[in-house]
């Protein structure tokens, strides 16, 4: 599959719903709320009869008009209501920024998150010391066991079995802390196969020119980052780091899978690892990885697992160790200098995407600290923009639906007593959340320097995963023996 195409998406009628449903939650800006209601009319394309292609009609002269951001890869109503929520966002973080002193713990958290992203001249002084401590500890590695430490280490909370957009990691494995599908009372870990740069295995194996246009063109990334970090030999070392991606590839399994429940579903023990996936340290591993203590893993593609733990055995250490370095610096890329910025978008967001500018910095700045303090920023907004009596009205709406849905169920003519019942019981246990959660996170355990932008980043990345541990493994998976 090659993403380098942009596209446009539909407005005219699902934007106007969109804007109205904004507009009657309080979070449209004021000067579209008048504007926002009825059919646009100016996106209809009357050449087109509705009864031949009524998406041409209803779509055609706005999409015949309209253009794509440069900094975007596609466009849509999506886009349009993000860009506003982004620049109200954006607002309420650079408030919390300039009035640090007096704004609560967490604003000033919010706001030092955003500042430190903002930064550039300091960032570009640090070049990459910051990143130094995890590039000494890569190149410290001198056996499997440390490699399985440092591998068990990268782990975290990344990946969603059930959003099929976010099914990659770029660690080794990517980790999903969820409801065991088989006893949806306990909670489970779920190991994801990881450890590419690109999207998927297709970019590796698929033997289109155009895949392997995108091939050359990454190996030659490879290589412009390593020469960007002065390490040496960064030629040989971009062969060695892509030959090992590729051999990741070969033992993935393929996209269709990942997204089928019955083929991921796989259940291992934690005495299992040792003899399906043998390569591995896997006692180090789940140590660093502070899964040591669980007893049962979800395994997604178990022939991934089995067939990335004997690379581990099988590839030089060295080559291991220029593919870690590569992937901390790829990982870390927006939080360093500008050239790493350049060349990380340059590839995947040109490249990969085909979006022809890099977005303008402020916004990856709210998207960094959004993603990192989401509940934080979200509070801020809900202050401004949806206040409670709006949260009551929405939750008011959606009451009388659940309401009405009961009433069509005691009126379906075929449809047996019993089975009204069990729709009925069903229909109870529906919960709806409406614009932000009853219980706010607490996000008083993450350390936020407003000079360490990297450490930032880092630090968010871990407190994200610690709060999968604690809360949802540890406290909830019930052990299956020793």
């Amino acid at each position: 599959m090659n993403t380098s195409k942009r596209s446009i998406t539909c407005r005219a009628i699902g934007a106007v719903l969109s804007l109205v449903f904004a507009a009657s939650t309080g979070s449209a800006p004021k000067s579209t709320t008048a504007a926002a209601h009825g059919l646009d009319l100016a996106g209809i394309d009357h050449s087109v009869q509705p009864g031949a292609d009524f998406f041409a009609y209803a779509n055609g002269s706005w999409m015949k008009t309209a253009q794509i951001p440069p900094d975007r890869s596609s466009y849509g109503v999506g886009v349009m209501l993000v860009e506003i929520t982004n620049k109200r966002t954006a607002a309420l973080i650079q408030e919390a920024e300039a009035h640090a002193a007096s704004q609560s713990a967490e604003s000033r958290q919010v706001g030092d998150y955003y500042a430190s992203f903002m930064d550039e001249a300091g960032i570009e002084s640090r070049g990459l010391q910051p990143l130094a401590p995890a590039l000494q500890r890569i190149a410290a590695i001198a056996d499997r066991a440390a490699l399985s430490r440092v591998l068990g280490s990268s782990i975290r909370a990344d990946v969603d079995i059930l959003n099929n957009t976010n099914l990659h990691s770029d660690n080794i494995f990517g980790l999903w802390i969820a409801a065991d599908l088989n006893d949806p009372t306990r909670y489970i870990p779920f190991l994801v196969q990881g450890g590419l740069d690109m999207p998927d295995r297709d970019y590796y194996l698929t033997s289109s020119a155009s895949m392997a246009a995108i091939r050359d063109q990454y190996k030659a990334h490879i290589e412009r980052v390593l020469g960007l970090a002065h390490i040496a030999d960064a030629h040989a070392k971009a062969a060695r780091i892509f030959d090992l991606e590729h051999r990741f590839a070969a033992v993935h399994g393929s996209r269709e899978d990942a997204e089928d429940v019955l083929k991921g579903n796989n259940h291992w023990a934690r005495r299992d690892f040792a003899t399906r996936a043998p390569g591995l340290d896997w006692d180090a591993f789940f140590r660093a990885a502070k899964l040591d203590g669980q007893n049962d893993f979800t395994v997604w593609q178990p022939g991934a697992v089995s067939g990335i733990s004997a690379l581990v055995a099988s590839q030089p250490l060295e080559a291991w160790k220029d593919y870690l370095a590569f992937h901390a610096i790829e990982h870390a890329a927006g939080y360093l200098p500008k050239a790493f910025v350049e060349e990380n978008f340059a590839f995947h967001g040109h490249v990969l995407s085909g979006t022809p500018a890099l977005r303008e910095r402020w916004k990856r700045g709210v998207d960094a600290t959004s993603a990192a303090l989401g509940e934080a920023v979200g509070k801020l907004y809900v202050q401004r923009y949806f206040s409670p009596a709006e949260k009551a009205r929405a939750e008011a709406m959606v009451k009388n639906l659940v309401t009405a849905f009961g009433r069509r169920i005691d009126n379906l003519d075929w449809m047996a007593p019993q089975t009204k019942v069990k729709a009925k019981e069903k229909l109870a246990t529906l919960k709806v959340a409406v614009g932000y959660p009853d219980k706010w996170r607490d996000y008083s355990g993450l350390k936020v320097i407003r000079d360490d932008a990297l450490g930032n980043f880092q630090r968010s990345q871990e407190f994200e995963y610690q709060r999968n541990l604690p809360s949802s493994v540890k406290r909830w998976i019930v052990p299956s023996g020793p």
